[in-house]
């Protein structure tokens, strides 16, 4: 893949999540700035980003809306579907196995684990729940790549080791408190409390 900055990245997904919407929408074509003013961003910085993944769209016409989401996926997933493994079946982990956005052509969650034995075995939207012993045999049979922490702090840092020892290169960590791994890991921490606070920063300046 071209080398294209972590920032880049995440500005492609966000422009990705509004072209869906827009498809939803039959909006056939879309100009830089009616994304800019969707996204938050500036019509230079898409412009700029865009051209990062090829020679896309028409000068003065904008882009086609389904061409432009094809060109970005399959650039950053390069035809790959993620696959992903919750750890943790409280109301949080639930709630994200009911997420639909789990459950795409490009994104599927295709495992949960969970230390209590009232809920072993059971099946959320389809997806079945393991005991966390089983994590590193599982783990690898699905091809998980990316695991999903929705356990209490106290228990966040037990899950990463079994997280990382099971062969899992992504987390994202939705315990309130930060947990220790290898560099090679990549670690996405989002607490609520932390947002929330953030943009009430931001209002009050």
């Amino acid at each position: 893949m071209k080398t294209i900055s972590r920032k880049t990245i995440d500005r492609a997904l966000l422009y990705i999540r509004a072209l869906e919407n827009l498809l939803k929408e039959k909006r056939d074509k879309i100009s830089s700035s009616e994304l800019a003013d969707i996204t938050g961003s500036s019509d230079v910085q898409i412009r700029k980003d865009i051209s990062f993944f090829g020679k896309v769209g028409v000068p003065r016409v904008g882009y086609e809306t389904k061409r432009l989401k094809d060109i970005l996926e399959n650039f950053i997933l390069q035809d790959n579907i993620v696959h992903i493994a919750l750890f943790g079946v409280g109301n949080l982990g639930k709630a994200i196995l009911k997420y639909p956005g789990f459950q795409t052509d490009k994104i599927k969650l295709v495992a949960a684990f969970d230390k209590a034995k009232s809920k072993l075995s059971k099946e959320i939207n389809g997806i079945k729940i393991y005991p966390v012993e089983r994590s590193a045999e599982l783990i690898k049979k699905v091809h998980a790549e990316i695991g999903i922490i929705a356990v209490p702090p106290g228990s966040s840092q037990e899950v990463a080791d079994i997280m990382v020892k099971s062969g899992l290169k992504g987390i994202i960590n939705f315990a309130p408190n930060c947990i220790s791994v290898p560099k090679s890991i990549y670690v996405k921490n989002i607490d609520f409390s932390i947002e929330i606070l953030s943009i009430f920063s931001h209002t009050q300046l």
